[in-house]
C-alpha cells in the first residue's frame, strides 16, 4: 500500500467542505492534510500518499481567531527505526529542535536514537513553555510537502514519533466559507488504516452520520 484513500459519497443532501486530517482534536493543531468540496448526492476520492521518506516539521501556525494558516519553519528527512530479520535493531533518525531568538528550526547531527517505527526529536533549553505557546510552535511529521501531524513541544525534552495510520474525516458547516479548525461541525470519523484495507468507502448519510462500508 502506497496510498491511503478514502473513497467519499455525500448522500446529506446539501454541499459539504470535508476535512481529512489527523488529529481529532480542535484548536490548536489545525493541521489539515485535505479539504475537498463535495455536491449534495456528489462523490470524492481522497488520496494521501504514505511518505517515503517521511519528514521531521517545524511548524508556526496562526491562532483559530485568525484563521488556521500553517508556516513551514523547517523539515529534515528522516528514517524510521526497525527491527531487522536477525532481532537486530537499526536505529531511527535524531533530529534536534533549536530555537534562536524564539524562532525555531531543525538541527541534523545527533546520533540516531529512534525506536522501532520511530524517530527521535529533541528540544533544548533554549526556549520555554511560554514561548511555545504564545509563538505557536508545533514539532511533527509529514510529507516532503505538507505536515500531516503535530503537538506543542516542551523544552528539554525527548519525543519517540511513531507515523500514524489513523486519520479524522470531518465536514465544514455548508454556511461557512472558512476551513478553520474552529468551524468544524458534527462528530470525526477515525478511520484506522492498520485495520481497513485500502480503499476505504465512506458514505455521508441524510442523517448527518458517517458510515465506514467496508
Amino acid at each position: 500500500m502506497s496510498s491511503f484513500i478514502v473513497k467519499l459519497q455525500n448522500q446529506t443532501g446539501h454541499t459539504h467542505n470535508y476535512i481529512l486530517s489527523q488529529d481529532a482534536v480542535q484548536p490548536p493543531k489545525p493541521l489539515v492534510i485535505a479539504n475537498v468540496k463535495v455536491p449534495q448526492e456528489g462523490f470524492a476520492m481522497i488520496t494521501v500518499d504514505i511518505p517515503d521518506p517521511y519528514y521531521a516539521y517545524a511548524i508556526t501556525y496562526q491562532a483559530p481567531s485568525h484563521g488556521s494558516s500553517v508556516e513551514t519553519i523547517a523539515k529534515r528527512a528522516i528514517t524510521l527505526g526497525k527491527m531487522q530479520d536477525d532481532g537486530t535493531q537499526t536505529l531511527g533518525s535524531t533530529v534536534q529542535y533549536v530555537v534562536t531568538d524564539k524562532v525555531p528550526d531543525l538541527a541534523d547531527g545527533a546520533l540516531p536514537e529512534g525506536k522501532v517505527n520511530a524517530f527521535e526529536i529533541r528540544t533544548g533549553s533554549d526556549f520555554t513553555e511560554k514561548d511555545a505557546k504564545k509563538g505557536n510552535f508545533l514539532i511533527g511529521y509529514g510529507s516532503k510537502d505538507q505536515a500531516y501531524q503535530g503537538f506543542t513541544p516542551m523544552p528539554a525534552s525527548s519525543y519517540q514519533i511513531v507515523p500514524s495510520q489513523v486519520f479524522y474525516l470531518n465536514f465544514v458547516d455548508r454556511n461557512k466559507s472558512s476551513t478553520m479548525i474552529s468551524e468544524i461541525s458534527g462528530n470525526p470519523l477515525k478511520i484506522d488504516f492498520s485495520a481497513l484495507d485500502s480503499p476505504v468507502s465512506v458514505v455521508h448519510n441524510k442523517d448527518g452520520e458517517f458510515v465506514i462500508e467496508n
